[in-house]
C-alpha cells in the first residue's frame, strides 16, 4: 500500500490512479480519492499544487490544428501500444499479470508510461506548434473529452471534537464542535467562497485580487486577509463575527445563492464584533469578551448569566455529554469560566454553586 501522506506534487501528478480520479475516468478511483482527500485536509496544499500543475499542460489551437494534433496523438498512442504491449501479453504462460495494488484500486504500470509519453508529446507541441486562438484545450480533454470538474468538499466536526482544515488557497480554518464547512476543491474566478454552519476561527490567506466570502445563512462576511471568529449555529438566534486582526465587511443577504445584499453594510475593526439577529434582521456592532467568543479554541468554556438550556447546549456541543435537569430548580442564571476541565468537573462546580447534586449515567449527567 502506498504512503499517500508522504506524496509530493510530483508524486500526485505521476500517479495513474490520481490522474484517473482527476479526469473523472474511473468510478473506483473517484470514490477512493474523494474520500481520501476529505479525510486528509492537511494535504490540500500539495493536492491543489498538483492540480494546478496538471492544468498547466494546456494549449490553444484553431479547430483545424486541433484535429491535426488530435490525430498525431492517436497515431503516437498506436505506436506506443505496439512498443509497450499490455502486461498480460508478455507474461509467461499461466502467470498472472503484474499489478500494483492500492486501497481497492488496481494500477497497471504500462499505463503510467503512456501518460508520461503523452505529457512529453504535449510539451513538444506547445513549444513547436505556435498556433493560438481563443479556444483552450486541455491535454486530456483532447484525448477523453472529460471536462474539468470542481468538487464541493464538506467537513463536519462531531460534538465533543474540534478540527483544522486547510483550504485550497492556504486559508486555515479551525472548526468548533458540531460545525460544518462547505468549500470547493479549488477556487476559480475572482472570488473565494465557503459556507459555514456552526463556529469557526479563520486565518484567511491574503489575496486582494480575490475577496474571501463566508456565507452563514443570511449573513455574508467579506475579507481580504485577516483573522476572526464566526459563530452561526442553526439553533442560535444570533450570528456573531468577532474580529481579531485586519478588517471585515458584513452584509445581510436577501438572496444567499446570488449574494444579493440588502440593508446597511457593517465594517469591523479589531476587537469589534458584528451581531446579526435572525428574527429582527438587525445588524449591530459591539465590543466582545475574548474568552467568551474565542476561548473555545484553547478549551475555555464561558457562561454569562446562562439559563439551563444554554448550559446544557454548550456542554452537549463541547463534550458530547447530555445534561438533564431532574431537580426542582427551574430558574437558572449562572456565570463562570472553566479552563480545560472535564464535563463532570464543570457540572460539579455548577451544582456546588446551586446547592444541587448530580449523577453520571453513561453519556449523560443528571442534576438532582
Amino acid at each position: 500500500m502506498k504512503d499517500y501522506l508522504s506524496y509530493s506534487v510530483e508524486d500526485f501528478v505521476s500517479d495513474e490512479s490520481y490522474l484517473r480520479y482527476y479526469y473523472n475516468e474511473n468510478e473506483d478511483d473517484i470514490r477512493f480519492w474523494t474520500n481520501w482527500i476529505s479525510q486528509h485536509p492537511n494535504m490540500l496544499d500539495v493536492i491543489v499544487s498538483a492540480n494546478n500543475y496538471i492544468d498547466a499542460f494546456s494549449i490553444r489551437l484553431s479547430d483545424e490544428e486541433f484535429q491535426k494534433e488530435k490525430q498525431r496523438f492517436s497515431d503516437a498512442l498506436n505506436r506506443l501500444s505496439e512498443e509497450f504491449p499490455p502486461v498480460h501479453s508478455i507474461s509467461r504462460k499461466n502467470e498472472p499479470a503484474i499489478k500494483e495494488e492500492t486501497e481497492g484500486i488496481s494500477v497497471v504500470p504500462p499505463q503510467s508510461i503512456r501518460r508520461k509519453v503523452i505529457a512529453f508529446c504535449l510539451a513538444l507541441i506547445v513549444l513547436t506548434g505556435g498556433y493560438y486562438s481563443v479556444v483552450h484545450y486541455n491535454i486530456f480533454q483532447m484525448l477523453t473529452s472529460a471536462p474539468e470538474q470542481v468538487v464541493m468538499m464538506e467537513k463536519y466536526v462531531p460534538k465533543g471534537e474540534r478540527a483544522k482544515v486547510i483550504l485550497p488557497d492556504g486559508t486555515e480554518v479551525h472548526l468548533n464542535a458540531d460545525s460544518r464547512l462547505v468549500y470547493p476543491s479549488k477556487f476559480t474566478g475572482n472570488e473565494r467562497e465557503v459556507q459555514l454552519s456552526g463556529e469557526a476561527f479563520f486565518h484567511v490567506k491574503r489575496d486582494t485580487m480575490n475577496p474571501f466570502h463566508i456565507i452563514s445563512g443570511s449573513l455574508m462576511t467579506t475579507v481580504l486577509g485577516t483573522s476572526f471568529n464566526v459563530k452561526s449555529y442553526p439553533t442560535n438566534d444570533q450570528i456573531k463575527v468577532a474580529l481579531v486582526t485586519g478588517k471585515v465587511k458584513l452584509d445581510r443577504l436577501a438572496d444567499a445563492i446570488n449574494k444579493k445584499v440588502i440593508g446597511e453594510t457593517l465594517i469591523l475593526t479589531p476587537s469589534e464584533m458584528g451581531v446579526f439577529n435572525k428574527r429582527s434582521l438587525a445588524l449591530a456592532k459591539r465590543k466582545y469578551d475574548r474568552d467568551e467568543e474565542l476561548g473555545w479554541e484553547i478549551g475555555v468554556v464561558v457562561f454569562k448569566n446562562a439559563d439551563f438550556s444554554e448550559i446544557a447546549e454548550n456542554i452537549q456541543r463541547t463534550y458530547n455529554i447530555s445534561l438533564i435537569n431532574a431537580s426542582k430548580k427551574k430558574e437558572w442564571s449562572f456565570t463562570g469560566t472553566f479552563n480545560n476541565l472535564s464535563a463532570e468537573d464543570v457540572v460539579k462546580s455548577i451544582c456546588l454553586s446551586k446547592k444541587l447534586t448530580y449523577m453520571m449515567k453513561g453519556d449523560s449527567i443528571v442534576i438532582q
